[in-house]
Protein backbone atom coordinates (compact mmCIF):
# COMPACT_ATOMS: atom_id res chain seq x y z
CA UNK A 1 0.00 0.00 0.00
CA UNK A 2 1.66 3.41 -0.92
CA UNK A 3 2.32 5.18 2.27
CA UNK A 4 -0.36 8.05 1.15
CA UNK A 5 -3.62 5.22 1.27
CA UNK A 6 -2.12 4.16 4.42
CA UNK A 7 -1.52 7.65 5.95
CA UNK A 8 -5.19 8.36 4.92
CA UNK A 9 -6.52 4.82 5.81
CA UNK A 10 -4.96 5.33 9.61
CA UNK A 11 -6.67 9.06 9.40
CA UNK A 12 -10.09 7.68 8.62
CA UNK A 13 -9.49 5.24 11.86
CA UNK A 14 -8.99 8.18 14.01
CA UNK A 15 -11.40 10.13 12.84
CA UNK A 16 -13.95 8.02 13.04
CA UNK A 17 -12.57 7.02 17.05
CA UNK A 18 -12.83 10.42 17.67
CA UNK A 19 -16.37 10.63 16.74
CA UNK A 20 -17.43 7.90 18.43
CA UNK A 21 -15.75 8.99 21.64
CA UNK A 22 -13.32 6.02 22.20
CA UNK A 23 -11.64 6.05 25.11
CA UNK A 24 -8.20 7.60 24.56
CA UNK A 25 -5.78 4.08 25.29
CA UNK A 26 -7.50 3.01 21.92
CA UNK A 27 -7.00 6.06 20.12
CA UNK A 28 -3.60 7.08 21.16
CA UNK A 29 -1.75 4.04 19.56
CA UNK A 30 -3.86 5.00 16.41
CA UNK A 31 -2.10 8.68 16.70
CA UNK A 32 1.25 7.30 16.95
CA UNK A 33 0.87 5.20 14.08
CA UNK A 34 -0.36 8.26 12.27
CA UNK A 35 2.35 10.68 13.34
CA UNK A 36 5.22 7.92 12.31
CA UNK A 37 3.43 7.09 8.79
CA UNK A 38 2.61 10.87 8.06
CA UNK A 39 5.21 12.90 5.89
CA UNK A 40 7.22 15.30 8.76
CA UNK A 41 5.13 18.29 9.03
CA UNK A 42 2.33 17.77 7.00
CA UNK A 43 -1.25 18.12 7.69
CA UNK A 44 -1.87 14.60 8.65
CA UNK A 45 1.49 15.07 11.06
CA UNK A 46 0.48 18.29 12.30
CA UNK A 47 -3.30 16.63 13.16
CA UNK A 48 -1.48 13.41 14.87
CA UNK A 49 0.86 15.27 17.00
CA UNK A 50 -1.90 17.83 18.72
CA UNK A 51 -4.40 14.91 19.04
CA UNK A 52 -1.22 13.18 21.11
CA UNK A 53 -0.87 16.05 22.97
CA UNK A 54 -4.25 17.26 23.89
CA UNK A 55 -5.50 13.10 24.78
CA UNK A 56 -2.46 12.31 26.33
CA UNK A 57 -1.62 15.54 28.66
CA UNK A 58 -3.30 14.49 31.63
CA UNK A 59 -1.37 10.86 31.54
CA UNK A 60 1.96 12.79 30.31
CA UNK A 61 2.09 15.88 30.10
CA UNK A 62 5.92 16.10 29.68
CA UNK A 63 5.43 14.33 26.41
CA UNK A 64 1.87 16.22 26.00
CA UNK A 65 4.15 19.43 25.63
CA UNK A 66 6.62 18.24 23.39
CA UNK A 67 3.60 17.23 20.90
CA UNK A 68 2.30 20.68 21.64
CA UNK A 69 5.80 22.37 20.69
CA UNK A 70 5.83 20.51 17.96
CA UNK A 71 2.63 22.12 16.11
CA UNK A 72 3.25 25.34 17.40
CA UNK A 73 6.89 25.38 15.59
CA UNK A 74 4.82 24.79 12.30
CA UNK A 75 1.68 26.34 13.46
CA UNK A 76 2.61 29.05 15.88
CA UNK A 77 -1.15 30.36 15.33
CA UNK A 78 -2.50 27.14 16.66
CA UNK A 79 -4.75 28.41 19.66
CA UNK A 80 -5.62 24.69 20.56
CA UNK A 81 -1.78 23.82 20.86
CA UNK A 82 -0.91 26.48 22.90
CA UNK A 83 -3.82 25.56 25.48
CA UNK A 84 -2.42 21.70 25.79
CA UNK A 85 1.09 23.10 26.45
CA UNK A 86 -0.82 25.45 29.09
CA UNK A 87 -2.68 22.65 30.69
CA UNK A 88 0.26 20.58 30.39
CA UNK A 89 2.83 23.26 32.30
CA UNK A 90 -0.06 23.55 34.61
CA UNK A 91 -0.09 20.38 35.14
CA UNK A 92 4.11 20.22 35.69
CA UNK A 93 3.86 22.84 38.15
CA UNK A 94 4.85 25.59 35.72
CA UNK A 95 2.80 28.18 36.31
CA UNK A 96 4.44 31.08 34.26
CA UNK A 97 4.90 29.07 31.82
CA UNK A 98 1.64 27.96 31.45
CA UNK A 99 0.14 31.67 31.64
CA UNK A 100 2.11 32.79 29.01
CA UNK A 101 0.47 29.62 26.78
CA UNK A 102 -2.50 30.48 27.77
CA UNK A 103 -2.29 34.79 26.74
CA UNK A 104 -1.43 33.04 23.64
CA UNK A 105 -4.19 31.34 23.02
CA UNK A 106 -6.67 34.00 24.16
CA UNK A 107 -4.83 36.19 22.30
CA UNK A 108 -5.76 33.90 18.98
CA UNK A 109 -9.01 33.08 20.02
CA UNK A 110 -10.44 35.89 22.95
CA UNK A 111 -14.09 34.97 22.92
CA UNK A 112 -13.30 31.35 24.21
CA UNK A 113 -14.52 30.72 27.60
CA UNK A 114 -12.32 28.01 28.94
CA UNK A 115 -9.00 29.59 27.66
CA UNK A 116 -9.69 32.90 30.05
CA UNK A 117 -10.92 30.55 32.74
CA UNK A 118 -7.61 28.52 33.27
CA UNK A 119 -5.54 31.90 32.62
CA UNK A 120 -7.35 33.81 35.03
CA UNK A 121 -7.53 31.01 37.48
CA UNK A 122 -3.38 30.74 36.89
CA UNK A 123 -3.51 34.55 37.81
CA UNK A 124 -5.67 34.29 40.96
CA UNK A 125 -4.52 30.72 42.69
CA UNK A 126 -0.83 30.38 41.06
CA UNK A 127 0.65 33.52 40.60
CA UNK A 128 -0.94 35.57 43.32
CA UNK A 129 -2.21 38.08 40.71
CA UNK A 130 -6.67 38.04 41.84
CA UNK A 131 -7.03 41.33 39.93
CA UNK A 132 -5.86 40.56 37.17
CA UNK A 133 -7.76 37.45 36.96
CA UNK A 134 -10.80 39.63 37.95
CA UNK A 135 -12.13 40.34 34.33
CA UNK A 136 -10.55 36.85 33.11
CA UNK A 137 -12.89 35.33 35.28
CA UNK A 138 -15.70 37.28 34.95
CA UNK A 139 -16.21 36.89 31.29
CA UNK A 140 -15.78 33.31 31.48
CA UNK A 141 -18.68 33.18 33.96
CA UNK A 142 -21.31 35.01 32.12
CA UNK A 143 -20.23 32.74 28.95
CA UNK A 144 -20.10 30.13 30.65
CA UNK A 145 -23.41 30.62 32.85
CA UNK A 146 -24.32 26.51 33.70
CA UNK A 147 -20.06 25.73 34.82
CA UNK A 148 -20.24 25.91 38.82
CA UNK A 149 -16.39 25.28 38.46
CA UNK A 150 -15.74 28.72 36.42
CA UNK A 151 -17.88 30.48 39.29
CA UNK A 152 -16.44 28.93 42.02
CA UNK A 153 -12.97 30.41 40.71
CA UNK A 154 -14.44 33.58 39.70
CA UNK A 155 -16.06 34.01 44.04
CA UNK A 156 -12.71 33.11 45.26
CA UNK A 157 -10.26 35.78 42.72
CA UNK A 158 -13.77 38.51 43.99
CA UNK A 159 -13.07 37.68 47.72
CA UNK A 160 -9.34 37.87 47.92
CA UNK A 161 -9.93 41.23 45.73
CA UNK A 162 -12.20 41.93 49.31
CA UNK A 163 -15.80 41.73 46.89
CA UNK A 164 -16.79 39.35 49.49
CA UNK A 165 -20.50 39.77 49.43
CA UNK A 166 -20.90 39.66 45.42
CA UNK A 167 -18.43 36.19 45.92
CA UNK A 168 -21.02 34.87 47.57
CA UNK A 169 -23.91 35.69 45.83
CA UNK A 170 -22.13 34.54 42.54
CA UNK A 171 -21.13 31.18 44.42
CA UNK A 172 -24.83 30.66 45.67
CA UNK A 173 -26.43 31.24 41.90
CA UNK A 174 -23.88 28.83 40.75
CA UNK A 175 -24.45 25.86 43.41
CA UNK A 176 -28.02 26.28 43.66
CA UNK A 177 -28.61 22.86 42.26
CA UNK A 178 -26.14 21.14 44.32
CA UNK A 179 -22.57 21.47 45.11
CA UNK A 180 -19.13 19.39 45.36
CA UNK A 181 -17.37 18.89 48.84
CA UNK A 182 -15.39 21.36 47.62
CA UNK A 183 -17.20 24.02 46.64
CA UNK A 184 -19.35 24.05 49.82
CA UNK A 185 -15.63 24.00 51.57
CA UNK A 186 -14.89 27.60 49.33
CA UNK A 187 -18.54 28.58 50.64
CA UNK A 188 -17.48 27.84 54.12
CA UNK A 189 -14.53 30.19 53.56
CA UNK A 190 -16.42 32.78 52.49
CA UNK A 191 -18.79 32.60 55.11
CA UNK A 192 -15.99 33.01 57.37
CA UNK A 193 -15.39 35.92 55.87
CA UNK A 194 -12.15 34.73 53.31
CA UNK A 195 -9.33 34.36 56.25
CA UNK A 196 -6.47 36.11 54.70
CA UNK A 197 -4.40 32.53 53.57
CA UNK A 198 -6.78 30.53 51.17
CA UNK A 199 -4.56 27.60 50.38
CA UNK A 200 -7.85 25.58 51.75
CA UNK A 201 -9.87 27.31 49.58
CA UNK A 202 -8.07 27.52 46.57
CA UNK A 203 -8.46 23.64 45.76
CA UNK A 204 -12.63 24.27 45.58
CA UNK A 205 -12.12 26.17 43.08
CA UNK A 206 -11.32 23.44 40.46
CA UNK A 207 -8.19 23.51 38.30
CA UNK A 208 -6.94 24.25 34.89
CA UNK A 209 -9.11 22.37 32.35
CA UNK A 210 -9.20 21.60 28.88
CA UNK A 211 -10.18 24.25 26.45
CA UNK A 212 -13.36 22.92 25.57
CA UNK A 213 -15.50 20.58 28.09
CA UNK A 214 -15.25 17.01 26.99
CA UNK A 215 -16.78 14.03 28.74
CA UNK A 216 -14.76 12.29 31.34
CA UNK A 217 -12.36 9.38 29.95
CA UNK A 218 -10.61 6.82 31.91
CA UNK A 219 -6.18 8.12 31.57
CA UNK A 220 -4.43 6.05 29.13
CA UNK A 221 -2.63 2.79 30.54
CA UNK A 222 1.33 2.84 30.43
CA UNK A 223 0.98 0.80 27.09
CA UNK A 224 -0.99 3.27 25.40
CA UNK A 225 1.62 3.72 22.29
CA UNK A 226 2.91 7.11 22.33
CA UNK A 227 4.75 8.40 19.66
CA UNK A 228 8.49 9.37 20.54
Amino acid sequence: MARSEEVERIRRDVDQALRDRVEPEAILPLLARLARAAAPESDAWIFAHRHLAELGVEHDPWRAALFARRVLAQRPDDDGAWAVLGLAQSLLGHYRYAARAYERALALVPENPWYAHNLGHLYDVALDRPADALPLLSRATFAETGEADIAASYAHALARCGKLSVAKRILKRAIRRGATADQMALSRWLDAGAPTEPKAAAAATGSVTAARKKPKRKKPRESSGLAD
